[in-house]
């Protein structure tokens, strides 16, 4: 028999495709910090792809009833070169719980349990899984037979709880009850969810198995049928020969796995993913003859046949994904040495089937997509160092010119700037001239808009009403304060005209002597101040021109006048004070602005043109030092160069591989 197992190249590819990609990764990560170009977010990138590199496995999950023989068969198909069988077995130590077999380097070998209470917690079985302080950990010696049996004990474990707790916690209560049951109290699993850390050649090379214990299990847990189920390479159907497809089978089969009626077209489907089922216990079927032990196994040979055929019938499979096998024949031929055992049990088939079933190259996506994010990390330093390159050599062109024509440059440069400069100085002493007229204008136009006038109209006005005996005297007098109101609005729209018509000539004069364009005093818009004047004047009409409001007495009026409709006019006036300031700054700065801006300019002409004529003294060592930039430039184009190629023939040797 042979010794390698037949999933042993698929393993080693995967292996060694893992080795590949990270080694890309670490060295553009290295290229990135060696030269400065890391950064926190590099670094946290760098550490997801590794990350998502070496979680890159081969899944098969193994789904059955109990009592299938679904952990002897994962002992007898991995694990039987141990010598021992690492999955406990039989009814009363099968696996009560999801269980993952795997082996991870940067874990201690131990057991790790998810106590079944964490389903409870109204949270995703993905996030839960995520959250290392929902587990436990149970060590065990990998080389110690006994340690590792004491700690698997834990996956058999149950608990005793009432049928309410049972259904609180979301189980199925039906499947757990039993005929040692009590009335009102059923067995529930301990843990919901295992994971064995485990150091296997076959685990180490990234194999993962998962043991799920019947339709229960996986209907319990619906997030992992839904999500883990079609993301696994393989999925193995485990039945007993003797009892051929049962229900729970079918509905495995049929709830789990896709659906579909016609699995035919199933498997017809883009995922890849190997399905296969195992018909185990055929070593049951066998009858002695004891008159011709070659008929004996011609009859065996063909009830087993004819319950591949039966099993590929109901489930709608082709018979070649029917593998009949016998997990403890090969088990006992494996650790007897004796190859007849081996041969009968069919396990080799099995073998054949998953390494040629399984998606030969899963990862070839996820290498993709690392790649790509590999090959965008060296473009974008790609085009930083054409960036500086190009910076480096359009700076040694400027200086070799400054070489050139230094000191003409200078000689212009500085005469221009002196003849720019009467033009500057010549508007900053007209400037000067004019903040006599702009303090002039801005005092006139802020008396014009004063509150107190209003305030003064107000008061002399509540006075009169309260004087007037009539009331069409009332009406005459609040009727000629509102006029004496818009003939101060007039006023102030008539100052703000003429201070537009003033300082559009004085800007238009400056602008044109500075060379900078058109000038324009933007407007004042003054026709809210009259539309709330008009809204004060339609309240007095209704609110105190009115018939009933006239028979109260003046003083009255002249009271609510001043405090609900004098002070919304005093308000109006406050506001066109505060804002007509606000503007006749804005005048000033828009003309006194530009000037400052080009003075500025000028000034720093003026340093460029002093930088200039420095420039020679020191001339050669920056051509020099821009010189030195340049060639390590193209010393780290020439790293860049070998890592594309890297990642090129790791790119094309995936593509040969696939």
């Amino acid at each position: 028999m042979q010794t390698t197992h037949a999933l042993t190249p698929r393993l080693a590819n995967l292996q060694s495709w893992r080795y590949g990609i990270t080694t890309q990764i670490v060295r553009v990560a290295d290229f990135l910090r060696a030269h400065g170009y890391s950064n926190a977010e590099t670094e946290a990138t760098f550490d997801a792809l590794t990350s998502r590199a070496n979680r890159a496995r081969v899944n098969i999950v193994f789904i059955a009833e109990s009592g299938r023989g679904k952990s002897e068969l994962i002992n007898a198909l991995f694990f039987a070169d141990l010598g021992r069988r690492l999955l406990p077995s039989g009814e009363k130590h099968g696996t009560r719980c999801i269980t993952e077999v795997r082996f991870d380097r940067s874990r201690s070998t131990g057991l790790s349990v998810l106590p079944v209470e964490t389903r409870e917690a109204p949270r995703r079985f993905a996030d839960i899984y995520r959250d290392a302080s929902q587990w436990q950990h149970l060590a065990f010696d990998a080389d110690n037979a006994e340690s590792v049996a004491d700690a698997f004990a834990a996956l058999a474990e149950t608990r005793r709880v009432t049928v309410a707790d049972a259904v609180s916690l979301g189980l199925h209560v039906d499947s757990l009850r039993n005929a040692s049951n009590e009335d009102g109290w059923v067995d529930v699993p301990r843990w919901r969810y295992a994971i064995v850390n485990f150091p296997h050649p076959l685990l180490d090379a990234g194999l993962v198995v998962i043991d799920t214990p019947g339709l229960a299990a996986l209907t319990a847990e619906p997030e992992f049928g839904r999500e883990n189920i079609p993301a696994a390479d393989a999925v193995v159907v485990v039945l007993d020969a003797d009892e051929g497809v049962t229900k729970p089978d079918l509905a495995i089969w049929k709830e789990k796995l896709g659906g579909s009626r016609n699995f035919r077209e199933r498997e017809k489907d883009d995922s890849g993913q190997a399905r296969i089922v195992v018909l185990n216990k055929i070593d049951l079927l066998y009858v002695a003859d004891s008159m011709d032990a070659k008929e004996a196994d011609r009859k065996w040979l063909r009830e087993v046949d004819k319950r591949v055929q039966d099993v590929a019938n109901l489930m709608r499979i082709e018979p070649i994904k029917v593998i009949p096998v016998s997990a403890q024949l090969a088990l006992r031929g494996i650790f007897d040495a004796d190859q007849d055992a081996q041969l009968k049990s069919r396990l080799y088939r099995l073998e054949r089937a998953l390494a040629t079933y399984l998606p030969q190259h899963p990862e070839a996506k996820l290498g993709k997509d690392i790649l790509s994010t590999l090959s965008s990390t060296i473009e974008s330093i790609q085009a930083t160092l054409d960036k500086s390159r190009f910076d480096a050599l359009e700076g040694l062109h400027a200086l070799g010119e400054i070489r050139k024509k230094n000191l003409a440059m200078s000689e212009a440069l500085a005469r221009e700037a002196g003849d720019r400069r009467v033009q500057v100085e010549a508007a900053l002493e007209e400037m000067r001239a004019i903040k006599p007229i702009h303090a002039k204008l801005t005092g006139e136009l802020a008396s014009l808009s004063s509150p107190s006038i209003a305030k003064s109209d107000a008061a002399a006005t509540a006075k009169l009403v309260s004087g007037a005996l009539m009331a069409s005297k009332i009406s005459e007098i609040l009727v000629g304060y509102f006029a004496l109101t818009r003939q101060h609005i007039s006023a102030i729209e008539a100052k703000l005209d003429e201070i537009r018509t003033v300082f559009g000539n004085v800007g238009e004069k400056h602008f044109r002597l500075i060379g900078i364009g058109h000038f324009e005093v933007h407007p004042f818009a003054t026709q809210r101040f009259r539309t709330e004047v008009d809204k004060a004047e339609e309240a007095v009409r209704n609110e105190l021109l009115s018939g009933s409001t006239l028979l109260r007495r003046s003083s009255s009026i002249a009271e609510e006048f001043e405090s609900s409709i004098a002070s919304r006019v005093v308000h109006v006036f406050e506001i066109a004070h505060r804002e007509t300031n606000a503007w006749m700054r804005g005048v000033f700065t828009g003309i006194e602005r530009p000037v400052e801006e080009i003075n500025k300019r000028l000034s720093g002409r003026a340093e460029r043109v002093e930088q200039i004529r420095s420039a020679e003294l020191d001339l050669a060592e920056k051509i020099a030092d821009l010189q030195a930039s340049v060639d390590v430039i193209k010393s780290k184009h020439a790293e860049l160069g070998v890592l594309r190629e890297g990642l090129d023939r790791f790119s094309g040797r995936s593509r040969r591989d696939e």
